[in-house]
């Protein structure tokens, strides 16, 4: 078989893993990274380059950054590199005239079992709504957003008391490993797309916002759980007290405790603080919090935190 050429496209360090992977294996050369402009950031306002342009620049790759695909110039430079594969990994949606130029198609890396979970945050909401398996899905981009033919695809289970954090560090070293596979697959001529089946069943992941962490909106301790799990580390769940008043807490860490005895989800879930930890209570259901962030304090583990913090009782949460 010979060398596979491709231009990788994607942003942020979820990418970066299948970038750096795709670029160390035998018989594939990235000819080109394409990833998002540079922006300014922070109180500073300094120039930011994405986590993907920095790796391809530790790779030795050469970096385009449009501001629009479809600039005809643009275009034209991706011709120029008769590339057979376009490989895509979080990154903007991409017009039809770039994604059917390489002749062995355009596929992309997406964190979840299509077609479930489609849209921009699939591995919050499979955390969120209390999933035990995900995975990663490779597909072929049409011009539908994940709706594309799927090639392969690999599972992953979830531990009831994971974070994101961990989720997403695990779910990012199976999609490089899937993305080379799929190279090789379809280089070989030995993968074709499935079609995907639309059903009722399949949920959506769309953009996460701050009412997301917001865990005073939710009914269970067990939706609490998995919402606190999602959020970790960021942007963080999160709850307001009647003695914090507008201020949010943020919560780190959780896990449950003889939750199969919480029988009347109607009951209120409550702060408990105490010299032995701090817990958030529905009626006998109980959900250990490790770590905290108070207003205007930093992010430390609770046995730290009451050391120097003498409030204590039942609180009720406000919305």
């Amino acid at each position: 078989m010979s060398t596979a050429r491709v231009v990788f496209f994607g942003t942020p360090d979820f990418a970066s893993a299948t970038l750096t992977e795709i670029s160390l294996t035998p018989g594939i050369q990235v000819v080109a990274v394409v990833t998002a402009p540079d922006k300014q950031a922070g109180r500073g306002r300094q120039w930011k380059t994405s986590h993907v342009a920095e790796t391809a620049v530790e790779l030795g790759l050469p970096v385009f950054k449009p501001e629009r695909l479809r600039d005809p110039g643009f275009v034209k430079e991706l011709e120029a590199l008769h590339a057979d594969l376009f490989v895509v990994v979080a990154f903007r949606m991409l017009p039809e005239v770039i994604w059917a130029m390489p002749k062995r198609g355009t596929f992309n890396v997406h964190a979840s079992l299509l077609p479930d979970f489609r849209g921009a945050a699939p591995i919050q909401w499979a955390i969120a709504l209390g999933h035990t398996q995900t995975g990663v899905t490779t597909f072929l981009l049409n011009d539908r957003i994940d709706e594309g033919e799927i090639l392969l695809q690999s599972t992953l289970e979830i531990d009831q008391n994971e974070p994101f954090s961990s989720v997403y560090e695990r779910l990012m070293r199976v999609g490089a490993h899937l993305a080379v596979e799929t190279i090789q697959g379809l280089m070989h001529l030995k993968l074709t797309g499935t079609a995907q089946i639309m059903n009722a069943e399949a949920r959506l992941a769309p953009k996460i916002y701050p009412p997301f962490g917001h865990v005073e909106l939710l009914k269970t301790l067990e939706d609490v759980h998995h919402r606190i799990r999602a959020c970790d580390p960021i942007p963080g769940a999160s709850f307001r007290l009647d003695v914090t008043g507008n201020e949010r807490i943020k919560v780190f860490q959780s896990k449950l405790l003889n939750h199969c005895n919480t029988m009347d989800y109607e009951l209120q879930i409550e702060l408990l603080i105490s010299d032995e930890g701090m817990q958030l209570v529905q009626g006998e259901g109980v959900l250990q919090i490790h770590e905290i962030q108070w207003p205007g304090k930093r992010k430390m583990d609770v046995p730290t935190f009451l050391r120097g913090f003498r409030l204590r009782g039942k609180f009720s949460l406000t919305a």
